[in-house]
């Protein structure tokens, strides 16, 4: 409704919509409905997040708890491949990934290597003969 709302209200408005993958409880299923959701709004600009666990934070405490576990990095991979193909081939992606903060992070220690982690989308994309929009309707 936001979205809708605001693209009636500006529009000429560039709108970017950024998606988390891994919140608690969700499951891949799960994130690719709502990235199917965000392709049928056909926004200008997508940006891709995976969760952070940080020190401080109720998730945080969740996480030292065993209460919340952070998606693994293949998990992330292959979610991120897969949304790609769900987007519109001219939806500016933003962000595949973000740095994991240093003092701050708990976890997944592995998000702190960005390129290395754009490099295993780029892989994958390329090893399944895949492309962003290949199954945008």
């Amino acid at each position: 409704d936001g979205y809708t709302r605001l693209r009636a209200a500006a529009p000429l408005a560039q709108i970017c919509v950024h998606l988390i993958f891994g919140l608690p409880g969700e499951d891949e299923a799960r994130m690719l409905e709502t990235v199917r959701a965000t392709a049928a709004l056909h926004p200008h600009q997508v940006k891709l997040h995976l969760l952070h666990v940080l020190r401080g934070t109720a998730l945080g405490k969740m996480y030292e708890r065993g209460e919340y576990q952070p998606m693994e990095r293949e998990d992330y991979v292959r979610t991120v491949v897969r949304a790609l193909e769900l987007l519109a081939p001219d939806t500016v992606i933003g962000r595949l990934t973000g740095d994991g903060m240093d003092e701050a992070l708990l976890a997944p220690d592995w998000s702190r290597r960005k390129v290395s982690v754009i490099n295993d989308i780029d892989k994958l994309m390329y090893s399944e003969n895949t492309w962003q929009g290949r199954l945008y309707p």
